[in-house]
């Protein structure tokens, strides 16, 4: 009994071994300035963040020659100088964050570190990872540049015709709709959480909508003006020495409709220039809006601006439009150039079978 145990344990460290070992076998190696192993089991691992990503139809070969362009790229770029260190990816990280608030901002909510931090991980499954990702693009960026800097400046420019025709296929996209340009005196609303109780927070936005009611009153009557009424009672700390105005919302605008909620988006829509509303409640505070824009929806022409708060014409936006799309043509075929070159010079062995 003893001998059949014995047996069987050796058979089980011999299977756990070679399990082992099927996981972590190379997938492919890639050998530019060193030997570089892909395994199974990265590989297996990239395949999942893309079919998590949505990307199903993308085969695992597929995705295995995208990750040996990864390295042929990074070991290229170390050998021809490029660097990057911890503060550049800091910064770079502290940079989108900052777009990440900003992108709230216009929908009327805020981004904490933790909650951008969770997002991440999410995403990329820890934060390092996020920033190895920052790091790899940013060092493909500078390759690039480095390398093949002339090419991704030689872009060819939209003709007047393209840009004539671009404009009669999309005409009908080029709709300016709704919107209004809107100033606020503004009060947030109490979230009940550990430190407050969901009582003690009804009652303190109680509080905050009776003196915005107040406020109200005193405006109609004449006792305040609304600039003065902006800098004395409103919490919103960025646009309360600029009269409380906080820019234009269009009737489309789905972010602010997720941060602000319909009905007061709805309400505010419905003001015409130079209204005054009374208290108005959204879903993060309460508020009294001032329009001092009211501006229809209708097709725009190609000398028309984008939008009333941008000086863009539809002209120059097409122009752009076609320029980025030539850009990313010559930076696509830069790139295609570039990776070329590398993968002749490196010793590149695909071991995988699999699809």
């Amino acid at each position: 009994m003893k001998r059949i145990s014995l047996m069987l344990m050796v058979l089980l460290a011999a299977f756990s071994v070679s399990a082992a070992s099927m996981i972590s076998q190379p997938a492919a190696t890639v050998n530019l300035i060193r030997n570089s192993v892909i395994s199974v089991e990265d590989l297996n691992a990239e395949v999942e963040r893309y079919r998590a990503a949505g990307m199903t139809n993308v085969t695992a070969q597929d995705v295995l020659q995208t990750m040996i362009n990864d390295e042929v790229f990074l070991q290229g770029a170390e050998r021809d100088g490029i660097t990057i260190n911890d503060r550049q990816i800091d910064s770079l990280y502290r940079q989108v964050f900052s777009n990440a608030q900003q992108q709230a901002a216009l929908a009327g909510q805020t981004v904490t570190e933790d909650q951008f931090e969770a997002e991440i991980i999410r995403q990329f499954g820890t934060v390092e990872n996020y920033r190895r990702s920052l790091r790899n693009q940013q060092i493909l960026n500078m390759y690039l540049m480095q390398e093949r800097g002339e090419e991704l400046q030689n872009v060819t420019e939209p003709t007047e015709s393209d840009i004539q025709n671009f404009f009669r296929q999309n005409q009908q996209t080029f709709f300016q709709p709704e919107a209004v340009k809107l100033s606020h005196i503004y009060k947030v609303k109490v979230v009940a959480d550990d430190t407050v109780t969901a009582e003690e927070a009804a009652s303190q936005n109680e509080a905050k909508r009776a003196e915005l009611e107040k406020v109200s009153a005193d405006i109609a009557s004449g006792a305040i003006t609304f600039e003065k009424a902006v800098q004395e009672y409103s919490e919103d700390d960025g646009s309360r020495n600029n009269g409380g105005e906080i820019g234009w919302l269009t009737i489309n605008n789905t972010a602010a409709r997720q941060g602000w909620g319909d009905a007061f988006c709805d309400e505010v829509l419905r003001l015409d220039a130079g209204d005054i509303s009374p208290v108005l409640e959204s879903n993060t505070g309460y508020h009294i809006v001032k329009v001092s824009v009211h501006s229809a929806g209708k097709l725009l022409s190609l000398t028309d601006p984008v939008s009333p708060e941008d000086s863009t014409t539809v002209h120059d936006y097409i122009y752009q439009i076609l320029y980025n799309r030539n850009a990313q043509v010559a930076a696509s075929n830069a790139l295609q150039s570039l990776l070329t070159e590398l993968r002749g010079e490196a010793r590149i062995n695909i071991l995988y079978k699999g699809n």
